[in-house]
């Protein structure tokens, strides 16, 4: 019985100009131990996950992007299987790969398969860090999209340009470096103004209308390993959120780059709110990004409603538990 399954997305950075051969490799490395499918968009992968599912795939390797990782699982989900997700080994071939990098992976692709096949060869037991899904709800969408990781506002906007600019070590430093200069000059730059919103945290209503930012993550890392989460996330129960305000940001504009490497508290105002919740609903959003895919809604603004989805067991080197597989 085959226990792997390879989805492999043709169109992400580390495999657009030599699908073909990642694939052959692929095949080199697994033999007929895995199922490698290729899938030139979301609309193919039910049909992938459903024979997935009927074969008991217990590893799932993704080479893609994080947007490649949030499209499979949303469907893995949708097509039922949230209580019996595989074990998901993110490899690493996108533009951000956040997943990846909180789960510790840093060889390349085809290394981290060898080391893999080797483990199942072997017969042994396969680390694996454990982080929790968020299930996204959209008015504007029929079902719901799961993903580790939700932004919207500020940061929206930064990794559309990013996007926008080709991506890259090289454009993510030249964008940072300019909007801390931005940022630490005070300039008079739309970045940081207030959008419209109306927010909502575990059922409450937030005291003031509009934000400039809004995290959610199952992640503990953020972005470039960012570090600016307060408090610890519970896979499957709480999530953790960064939420900002424009007049939170021009008071402490000196101190915010240092939160990108050392978390910074919630203030009593509640201008600026970092903590750990179990549901968040944003009014009037005209758009976000899930794990590198972007979700638009500039002509019909829609309102999103975030909770805690199931947990996931991230094939890590260096795992807090292991499994037998």
């Amino acid at each position: 019985m085959k226990k792997i399954g390879i989805i492999l997305n043709p169109a992400a950075r580390i495999n657009s100009k030599k699908t073909s051969a990642v694939l052959s490799s692929f095949g080199d490395i697994f033999g007929d131990n895995a199922l490698i499918r290729a899938t030139q968009s979301s609309a193919e992968l039910p049909q992938v996950i459903e024979e997935f599912v009927d074969s008991d795939i217990k590893i799932l390797l993704i080479s893609g992007g994080d947007g490649t990782i949030c499209n499979t699982l949303t469907a893995y989900i949708n097509h039922g299987a949230a209580g019996d997700l595989p074990v998901i080994l993110p490899l690493m071939g996108g533009t951000i790969n956040m997943i990846g990098s909180d789960a510790g992976l840093r060889n390349s692709q085809l290394s981290i398969c060898r080391k893999l096949n080797g483990i199942v060869r072997d017969h042994g037991n396969i680390k694996v860090t454990q982080r929790g899904l968020l299930k996204v709800s959209d008015s504007n969408l029929k079902e719901p999209s799961y993903g580790f990781s939700w932004i919207d506002g500020l940061l929206y906007r930064f990794l559309i340009d990013y996007y926008r600019q080709g991506a890259g070590i090289q454009v993510a430093s030249m964008m940072t470096v300019k909007t801390i200069l931005s940022l630490l000059s005070n300039s008079d730059s739309s970045l940081f103004r207030d959008i419209d919103s109306t927010v909502y945290i575990d059922g409450e209503m937030l005291p003031h209308e509009g934000h400039v930012l809004i995290i959610a993550s199952g992640l503990k890392k953020f972005v470039f390993g960012f570090d600016m989460y307060d408090e610890e996330p519970e896979p499957g129960l709480r999530f953790n959120m960064i939420y900002a305000r424009e007049r939170y940001i021009k008071k402490s504009r000196h101190k915010l780059p240092i939160g990108l490497y050392k978390s910074l508290k919630s203030d009593n105002s509640g201008h600026f709110i970092n903590r750990a919740v179990r549901s968040l609903r944003v009014e009037r959003n005209t758009g976000y990004i899930i794990d590198g895919e972007v979700f638009k809604h500039d002509d019909a603004p829609s309102d999103v409603f975030i909770e805690a989805g199931p947990a996931v067991n991230i094939f890590s080197f260096n795992g807090e538990k292991e499994l037998t597989i």
